[in-house]
């Protein structure tokens, strides 16, 4: 089974810290009664996370797919199966992989030896004893790389990464969905193409360098970077040197320094901010690398939603693209907004509130995660029993999973 998915479920806390203190908004506790073992059932021992609207569950020893009303689309059958992708999802029946449509129909017996999720139309897949090389297929089945290459991420851009080479001195490069290859496999590190720019890096952990390339694998920068971020909203932060104190700056995709190495670290830039840190105190700028407000923080989360989580003593809250604190600080924890709802912990227990910091859905989570295609994954842990499980926006539990009591409460 992939390594991502645990027989004990694990909870992603994505804990968000900052600090000051501004007149805001101050959570409503009206929202949904709370949700307690009695009023719900266990059906499966494992869920994943949800995909193309299915998620795949483990009902004993064998996985099947649900719904989002949590309805089984297709029956417990197989050994081992992987999230949908592209429409059809990866299973493994006996000692081999296939591949499956929405309706649990096989679309590709199962026949491999290790096989990948579909991305962009192409998937990764061992085919007998060629140790752990990879072909590429398409949808119709057909193989359309022949070349063997090692372990793949997938396609992104229509770009993959690539390595040949034994384990530990591997070279890596890039290939397109045609199996053009855009750089030989020569480099020691790559990162995956954002918005049309990689990392590669020559030369060890200690003594390397990183430089950009474009989709056509020509260098954007030479080798001169201790430390990147990727690209986004055209900027990436560089590290130069490469001791803790040393700084970071920021690129465009020319490779032409816009901001000054002035920084102890910055983060990827988010709906056209990042924040930067200097020593202990943390602050957004743009893309000029001005500092925003005049304010500083402990520690900032990026913006997402338009709002962005920060902390004023020992207290969480949301400041607006204005600097302006929206929701006062009040949260134990507090993490990003997704689908109009932000993840926060009042106590020990996680709850959601809204933009006008509306608690509509009340703390009653030992833990908790945000919602993502209209769930949230959660926990409620009564004595030595953890009931985990899937709520809609209304706090409705809708998937149930009971843990068994050998796993400790979070």
């Amino acid at each position: 089974m992939n390594p991502q998915y645990s027989r004990k479920v694990i909870f992603l806390k994505v804990f968000i810290h900052l600090f000051l203190f501004f007149p805001g908004k101050y959570v409503a506790i009206a929202s949904a009664e709370p949700i307690t073992s009695e009023s719900i059932t266990a059906q499966f021992n494992t869920i994943h996370l949800f995909s193309d609207s299915l998620a795949a569950v483990r009902m004993g020893k064998h996985y099947g797919f649900i719904d989002k009303q949590g309805k089984m689309a297709i029956t417990p059958q197989f050994d081992d199966a992987h999230d949908f992708s592209e429409g059809v999802a990866v299973v493994k029946i006996g000692g081999r992989y296939g591949y499956i449509d929405k309706e649990g129909k096989m679309v590709f017996m199962p026949q491999f030896i290790v096989a990948r999720n579909f991305s962009e139309g192409r998937a990764a897949i061992v085919i007998g004893d060629t140790r752990e090389k990879f072909f590429y297929i398409d949808k119709q089945g057909n193989i359309v790389i022949n070349q063997q290459f090692g372990a793949t991420p997938g396609f992104k851009k229509n770009m993959t990464r690539v390595d040949i080479g034994e384990l530990g001195a591997s070279k890596f490069g890039f290939v397109d969905r045609k199996g053009r290859l855009i750089t030989l496999p020569q480099f020691d590190k790559v990162q995956d193409y954002s918005e049309g720019v990689a990392a590669v890096k020559m030369g060890d952990d200690r003594t390397g360098k990183f430089g950009f390339i474009d989709e056509e694998g020509k260098m954007v920068t030479s080798f001169q970077f201790d430390a990147v971020n990727r690209f986004t909203d055209g900027l990436a932060a560089v590290k130069f040197g490469e001791k803790p104190n040393d700084k970071w700056g920021v690129i465009n995709k020319r490779g032409k320094l816009v901001i000054n190495p002035v920084f102890d670290a910055i983060t990827v830039f988010s709906e056209g901010f990042a924040v930067a840190k200097v020593g202990n105190h943390a602050f957004f700028i743009n893309r000029e690398g001005k500092n925003l407000f005049n304010l500083t923080f402990d520690i900032a989360s990026v913006f997402s939603e338009g709002l962005a989580a920060v902390k004023t003593g020992q207290q969480y809250g949301f400041i607006d693209k204005k600097g302006r604190m929206v929701i006062k600080p009040q949260f134990v924890e507090a993490s990003p907004f997704s689908e109009g709802l932000a993840l926060v912990k009042v106590g020990n227990l996680y709850g959601y509130i809204e933009r006008d910091a509306a608690m509509v859905i009340k703390p009653q989570f030992s833990a908790a995660e945000s919602f993502s295609e209209g769930l949230a994954k959660v926990m409620i842990t009564e004595g030595n029993t953890n009931t985990c499980g899937f709520i809609n926006k209304q706090g409705t539990m809708v998937i149930t999973l009971k843990l068994m009591e050998e796993y400790p409460a979070p």
